[in-house]
């Protein structure tokens, strides 16, 4: 495939895309559509029928099958994922006799991990079907309960459930409130906090929540979302997926617990020993605007997240949205005096021409922006992925390999190739990038784009870059 099926040679603005030819030619070659991966493996829609992982509808994801096949054929001793999401891949890995940590900065996704790990490794099913029926009769048929079980409504969520939605869930909370086992109850509260969405008058869709017009909110659009379900009714069917399951996971997960911390790899990864891992796989966010403290507004509320909460978990996450500010002077505290990799990371943002060439092109154009933020979108992206990057080439032993998946994007008009600049991190931070499998079909600009610059597909990639000697 050579560089020209790559890289246009015209900025849709008219500016240069000197910079980003050259990362074209650099990478082309290393670019393939590998038929293998579907859309369905490099996202949720692999496992919407997986045991366990089936239980929470957690889109941003990959499947269990994609990780299962790669630790198969490299055969690694250690995995990390530093972007664990719902722990698919510390899961999987510990499943098949690896050791495995997953670091994850939504407390969402580590709930879930751990309530699938805990139904893996010594659950009783006796006690939790005698628990879940206990609970089940508690939610439809059980007392008045105290103010505090109320559902702990942020003012996303204000309106989401039907009254007497709301009823049962204050009664699930006091019941879960009053269990001793912490295994059981983590599992409780997955299968509660699971069903929220269904049972609501919201549904996630991209980067916002879609409202339907019956709940009691102000709401500029009057969409109808057909029959919420009883929140009762929802959560037998998720108990009966759970039992359902749990020989399965036994199986597949029984492995032990893998290690799931709850933080920003941008803080976390610092501290782990160098060439503690000899693979990775992971998909970070993407450059796409989504803020997912709002799409699982309803899953952070019924953790006791308040408004406070939901803003500081914002910014604490890779930058990826309007809203995010820069980091890399909290970084630099956090690094303090041993700054070397922080440095490194520094400088390979710095020097990544095809980076300043889109954000030169869209600084000219700022005013036309559907919002002047998406220039410090852009640049604490990549400055932050650089930090990662660069940790990854540190944690990773050589002869490691390190397995990423992740989106090209596009803003008024300029292409991102955000395959290739990630490449050239990787290579200056100790991998060789061997390939850029792309999938047969990529993903549209979105409409606006399109109506402005026509229609460009998007790459849609995973990536394999091995660690180098030293």
């Amino acid at each position: 495939m050579s560089a020209p099926e790559i890289m246009e040679a015209v900025s849709p603005n008219g500016g240069s895309t000197v910079e980003r030819e050259d990362l074209s030619k650099r990478f082309a070659r290393r670019v393939s559509v590998n038929e293998h991966y579907s859309r369905k493996a490099v996202s949720y829609q692999g496992n919407r029928a997986a045991p366990g992982l089936r239980w929470m509808k957690y889109k941003e994801g990959f499947s269990s099958r994609l990780v299962a096949e790669l630790v198969d054929e490299v055969e690694p001793q250690a995995v990390l994922d530093p972007f664990a999401g719902i722990c698919t891949t510390p899961l999987v890995a510990v499943g098949r006799g690896r050791d495995a940590m997953g670091i994850e900065i939504m407390p969402v996704g580590v709930l879930v991990g751990s309530a699938i790990a805990e139904a893996s490794n010594g659950l009783s099913p006796p006690m939790f079907d005698h628990c879940r029926a206990a609970l089940l009769s508690h939610t439809r048929n059980g007392h008045a309960t105290p103010d505090e079980f109320a559902f702990p409504h942020v003012p996303i969520t204000v309106g989401a459930f039907p009254p007497g939605t709301e009823e049962e869930i204050a009664r699930a909370r006091s019941f879960i409130a009053a269990v001793d086992d912490t295994g059981l109850r983590s599992l409780l509260n997955l299968a509660c906090l699971s069903v929220l969405e269904e049972s609501s008058y919201t549904r996630k869709d991209g980067q916002y929540l879609r409202w339907d017009k019956r709940a009691d909110r102000p709401l500029r659009s009057s969409v109808d979302l057909g029959s919420i379900a009883r929140f009762s009714d929802a959560l037998e069917r998720r108990f009966a997926e759970i039992s359902e399951d749990v020989d399965a996971l036994k199986k597949q997960y029984g492995g032990g617990h893998p290690d799931l911390v709850t933080g920003s790899c941008l803080e976390l990864l610092k501290d782990i020993p160098t060439g503690a891992f000899d693979m990775v796989i992971t998909s970070p966010p993407y450059a796409n605007r989504y803020d997912y403290t709002r799409t699982y507004a309803l899953e952070l509320a019924w953790m006791g997240f308040d408004r406070g909460d939901f803003s500081a978990l914002r910014q604490r996450m890779l930058s990826a949205t309007v809203e995010n500010k820069g980091k890399m002077e909290w970084l630099g505290d956090i690094y303090g005096e041993n700054r070397e990799t922080l440095d490194k990371a520094i400088g390979m943002y710095a020097g990544q021409g095809a980076v300043h060439e889109v954000l030169g092109i869209l600084g000219e154009r700022a005013a036309e922006l559907s919002n002047r933020n998406i220039l410090n979108l852009i640049e604490q992206y990549f400055s932050e992925m650089a930090v990662v990057v660069a940790e990854l080439g540190r944690v990773v032993r050589p002869g490691g390999v390190a397995i990423m998946v992740n989106d090209n994007v596009q803003y008024h008009g300029e292409e991102l190739p955000v395959d290739f600049i990630l490449a050239d991190f990787a290579e200056q931070a100790g991998f060789q990038c061997t390939n850029i499998w792309k999938l047969a079909r990529g993903k549209g600009n979105s409409s606006q784009q399109m109506a402005r610059f026509g229609r460009r597909e998007l790459r849609k990639c995973v990536y394999r870059w091995i660690r180098t000697d030293d």
